[in-house]
């Protein structure tokens, strides 16, 4: 790449993992689909995974306390996870994501419409325990073959209205734990060499700048304003879905 397409790359990191370090959601939606364009899918989604495994630790450590509250759920999504992210591994260098990029994308643009029509409505408990395992069945294979899980964890937990420091911390345990078995996953099918682990390193650069302050702005935000701020990311990444999915 040339210094204006690296300093593209390096623009869109930095501006996803701030929404990330906002909201717990964000970073890799917005820097694979910038990467990819340059350097194609499976090596964005590779390089990517590095320092979106460093934000996800990072946001997990700094919201730790909340872990109490929402073990009950992340045990089973956890355990499914793994299996999808390794089906996932095996997809992206197996065959055409796009059917599955639109099914998503429109099943996150009706359930925004379902949020919008009544914000105060939730999935009761008792539901929300018989997703927990799909939907970690579903996230781990979006992280293994697109390295974007947020479409399905996003989705669900944003659903069980969790406070701001709740919410982070769920979404990045499946984040960082699911990352790294993708990590582990595509090292094993010889998808690192040492041009992309040193491109992941580089982009770890921008994530460590941009992800105290953007902490420090979420933490000021109301839990409605966060309901809503999370809302819109999941909006783009609807449309993102969308988009590489039908064009």
């Amino acid at each position: 790449m040339q210094a204006g397409e690296i300093l593209l790359v390096l623009a869109a990191v930095a501006l996803g993992f701030f929404a990330k370090g906002v909201t717990g959601l964000g970073g890799p939606m917005l820097a694979i689909p910038v990467l990819a364009s340059f350097m194609g899918v499976e090596y964005a989604v590779a390089v990517i995974a590095i320092p979106s495994a460093l934000a996800n630790f990072w946001l997990m450590v700094k919201t730790r306390s909340a872990a109490s509250d929402i073990r009950w759920f992340l045990v089973p999504m956890m355990i499914t996870g793994v299996v999808g992210t390794l089906l996932g591994v095996w997809l992206l260098v197996s065959i055409d994501d796009r059917i599955m990029s639109v099914v998503l994308g429109v099943f996150m643009l009706l359930y925004i419409i379902w949020y919008l029509l009544d914000p105060e409505r939730k999935i009761d408990d008792r539901t929300a325990r018989r997703l927990a395992a799909p939907a970690g069945l579903g996230a781990g294979v979006l992280i293994g073959a697109t390295g974007i899980s947020a479409p399905v964890v996003g989705t669900y937990v944003h659903s069980l209205r969790l406070d701001r420091s709740q919410f982070v911390f769920a979404v990045s345990v499946p984040f960082f734990f699911l990352g790294v078995m993708q990590i582990v996953s595509l090292a094993a099918l010889g998808g690192y060499d040492e041009a992309r682990i040193t491109a992941g390193i580089i982009a770890c650069v921008p994530v460590v700048i941009v992800t105290p302050i953007a902490m420090r702005i979420g933490r000021g935000l109301s839990v409605q304003v966060f309901q809503y701020v999370v809302l819109a990311v999941l909006g783009v990444a609807a449309l993102r879905l969308l988009w590489s999915g039908l064009a």
